[in-house]
């Protein structure tokens, strides 16, 4: 018997998951197809069934999205099953720990694409030669970073909030004082925060990205931010 293509090996790896997916949520086929027609795309019982089974050895970008969102799983985790698997084959015959293929095809800093052994003449140092900027995936890592940022600076500038607010109560000047002088060095971090966050945009927009990090931590942090002056630091005797 002929060996399937990687394609097929493929395929039948994400209908396997397909079916763990399901079968842990308790959902029956059906079940399914109506999710995946609520999220605008029917995919029909007959067709999940056949793929589950074998008899279906294709399965489209469109089709592994939709149902991933079905599923409530990554897309990423119905192609390598991270936690069910030792390895997978994300390439043909590259097989790698299913983990590092989400890496890579998330785009993670410090992956590196899939290589077969009779290719791959130097595996424990190819994630040093994976470039993060100016390279295809320079948009995505300048995406990721800027919400590092975002996400970094809003605790710096939460927790000079909790300290101000904490410094208020307070009846004992000294005390008071310092807990002030805390708040104002976390302000600053959060300020050196909002430059960094600056520049990474500066550097997407000179790479030729066209649409800047909108994300939910980058939209609160610059509108925490606004004008980049220093946060109010009064208390008691100051009023």
């Amino acid at each position: 018997m002929k060996q399937a293509d990687w394609p097929e090996r493929l395929t039948a790896t994400i209908a396997a998951e397909i079916l763990r997916y399901r079968r842990n949520q308790k959902m029956s086929a059906q079940q399914l197809s109506d999710r995946c027609a609520e999220l605008g795309m029917e995919i029909p019982r007959a067709v999940i069934s056949n793929l589950e089974n074998g008899r279906r050895t294709s399965i489209s970008v469109a089709e592994l999205l939709v149902l991933a969102a079905a599923l409530d799983v990554p897309p990423a985790a119905l192609a390598f099953p991270v936690g069910y698997a030792e390895e997978t084959e994300a390439l043909p015959g590259a097989h790698v720990p299913p983990f590092e293929a989400v890496r890579w095809f998330g785009g993670e800093p410090h992956s590196a694409p899939p290589q077969a052994p009779q290719t791959d003449t130097s595996a424990p140092l190819r994630h040093l030669s994976w470039r993060t900027e100016g390279a295809a995936g320079e948009a995505l890592s300048g995406y990721r970073r800027a919400e590092q940022i975002a996400e970094d600076g809003l605790k710096f500038a939460d927790r000079a909030d909790h300290m101000r607010a904490d410094a208020y109560d307070l009846e004992e000047e000294q005390a008071r004082a310092a807990l002030v002088q805390a708040a104002q060095k976390q302000d600053a971090k959060a300020r050196n925060e909002h430059t960094s966050l600056m520049q990474v945009l500066d550097t997407l927009h000179d790479l030729g990205a066209t649409v800047e990090p909108n994300t939910l931590h980058v939209s609160l942090f610059r509108q925490t931010t606004q004008g980049n002056q220093p946060r109010d630091t009064h208390t008691k005797e100051s009023e």
